[in-house]
């Protein structure tokens, strides 16, 4: 499993040259990108190969996937990038059903099968919202019943949702292909205040590591949702899951 910068956690740092920038700085040669930065296929691409920087991973939200696919599909071709994750239905399209949840999931089985024309496969990221109901009937697990889409599982998500990784991950081991490694301590306060660097807060990483060991995880997505500090967070981030896989050598 490689250790990769996620860029929602360097968001507010400058242009995506810039975030880009920052993130090497910190040590990384891979990155898991989001969305397509107001640019075109190629403007985006160009950006990325000046960096030096490779892409694992690409995030785009609901409305990219309806309003620009053929540029989701030119610009990870580009971008020589094979994984593809949709990571955000925003409340006011959120569905309240399982019924619901079953058009969302008949959806990115059509994207799914469309990308994997192009030797591309897609991927689900899951918040808390999407983590509610018995096990079993979550809307994940109706998102993943078709068996086309994989799973890209947030270890802060899955915590702050009263969940165990470390199970959660083995239930759905053949679908993992990557995740976002995000701390957190649930009494730490709510929302933003909850969100910690990796290593100081809840989440036991040696079992969530030891169960993710047993899929095709191939990267850990370094993620804050909203750190004081990029350069710390990053850095943290690096070192702590680098140590931490050392140990399975």
């Amino acid at each position: 499993m490689r250790v990769s910068a996620q860029l929602y956690t360097v968001r507010q740092c400058g242009d995506l040259a810039d975030q880009l920038q920052l993130v090497a700085a910190c040590g990384f040669s891979d990155v898991e990108t989001t969305g397509l930065h107001g640019l075109t296929p190629a403007q985006m691409a160009g950006i990325i190969f000046g960096s030096g920087l490779s892409v694992r991973s690409a995030h785009f939200d609901w409305e990219e996937f309806e309003e620009r696919f053929s540029d989701i599909v030119e610009v990870l071709n580009l971008m020589e990038c094979r994984v593809a994750v949709m990571p955000w239905l925003a409340p006011q399209v959120r569905p309240d059903t399982a019924e619901g949840w079953r058009v969302v999931s008949v959806q990115l089985s059509k994207w799914a099968n469309q990308l994997m024309d192009h030797g591309v496969s897609l991927a689900y990221h899951n918040h808390d919202f999407d983590l509610i109901g018995e096990v079993g009937d979550t809307p994940l697990d109706l998102i993943l019943s078709g068996g086309d889409v994989f799973w890209q599982p947030d270890i802060g998500w899955l915590v702050a949702a009263g969940l165990d990784p470390a199970d959660a991950i083995r239930r759905h081991a053949n679908r993992i292909l990557s995740v976002h490694a995000k701390d957190i301590d649930p009494a730490g306060g709510t929302g933003d205040a909850r969100w910690r660097d990796l290593g100081e807060g809840a989440v036991d990483w040696n079992a969530t590591l030891h169960a993710l060991a047993s899929t095709n995880c191939m990267d850990l997505f370094v993620e804050h949702d909203e750190t004081a500090d990029h350069v710390r967070t990053l850095q943290t981030g690096r070192s702590f899951l680098t140590e931490q896989l050392a140990g399975f050598e």
